[in-house]
């Protein structure tokens, strides 16, 4: 694989994005304030401190996942920033499988590159690239279930706990990651190396496996407690991506959690966390996303 220089890399996302970061500093110079200071541990703890509630919440309704202790799971993710243990019942599991099959995607998050899973190939040969990734963002409003899970009183007792604030936001999201013959261009290897995300002050995301994933279908890639302890070079950095190499001299190979598990599964993680995706070698891999934020800045999926 063809390796660049930080400064390289520097430079072409700044080509890349810049009038895109121009057009949000615009219309939406909340994200953009928020985006620089947000990867600031001392910004992010004195946001939470800022806008803490007193009193917390209770929501009301039966939760579709009835074993899971929610202080037990805020407790951890506090600590460690990911908690792995949240099972799909099989009744809903079924019911977003099958709305997988009839939506549309868009290869590589690109809204141009429309396409059914049956049809995959031939809009890949029509586009001139491959598909990297198939994502739909508006599966909340196809699939029931999903719009279930988005309610569901458990995981808004989890985040309002972690937030110590009601979530104003959440939103959903669907996507396939397919195995690739070729060397994958410099622009999408940022979602294959460890990297943090940048979408609010705090923020969780609920994910679940909707294919059995093992070491060949592209599991999952957490690195436990990155999200209270980075170094000042990563909180500073213009970049958000760092090496293998980085987070093992730093934070120790015993806690880099790749999770490989049955469909079905799920985790919460504070997407703060160094993560990173990985590619399938073998089977095509399809995860739910459910996103809870502090703030909807209405700027990304």
């Amino acid at each position: 694989m063809t390796t660049i220089s930080l400064s390289q890399k520097l430079l072409l996302k700044f080509k890349r994005r810049l009038l895109y970061y121009l057009n949000l500093a615009i219309k939406k110079p909340d994200y953009i304030i928020m985006f620089c200071f947000s990867r600031i541990h001392l910004i992010r703890y004195f946001v939470k401190l800022i806008f803490k509630e007193k009193t917390h919440l209770k929501y009301e309704g039966n939760s579709v996942f009835a074993d899971i202790e929610v202080n037990h799971i805020v407790d951890t993710l506090k600590k460690e920033g990911i908690y792995l243990g949240l099972n799909l019942p099989e009744y809903l599991w079924k019911e977003i499988i099958d709305c997988s099959k009839h939506i549309t995607y868009f290869g590589n998050a690109n809204l141009q590159f429309s396409f059914h899973l049956a049809e995959k190939q031939k809009e890949e040969k029509k586009h001139g690239t491959d598909f990297i990734t198939g994502y739909n963002f508006d599966i909340s409003s196809i699939c029931p279930a999903v719009k279930k899970l988005e309610n569901d009183p458990k995981l808004w007792s989890i985040a309002t706990k972690y937030f110590e604030k009601k979530p104003t936001n959440v939103i959903s999201k669907i996507w396939w990651t397919f195995p690739q013959k070729k060397e994958v261009e410099e622009r999408a290897r940022g979602f294959f190396c460890f990297h943090y995300d940048l979408e609010d002050y705090w923020c969780l995301k609920f994910m679940f496996y909707l294919t059995n994933v093992d070491v060949d279908s592209g599991p999952h890639v957490c690195v436990k407690s990155s999200h209270n302890r980075k170094k000042l070079s990563h909180q500073f950095s213009l970049l958000r991506e760092t090496d293998d190499n980085d987070i093992i001299s730093y934070y120790g190979s015993e806690n880099i959690l790749t999770i490989c598990e049955q469909a079905g599964v799920g985790f919460v993680e504070d997407p703060f966390c160094f993560h990173k995706g990985t590619i399938p070698n073998q089977r095509d891999r399809l995860i739910l996303e459910v996103k809870f934020t502090l703030h909807n800045y209405e700027t990304i999926p």
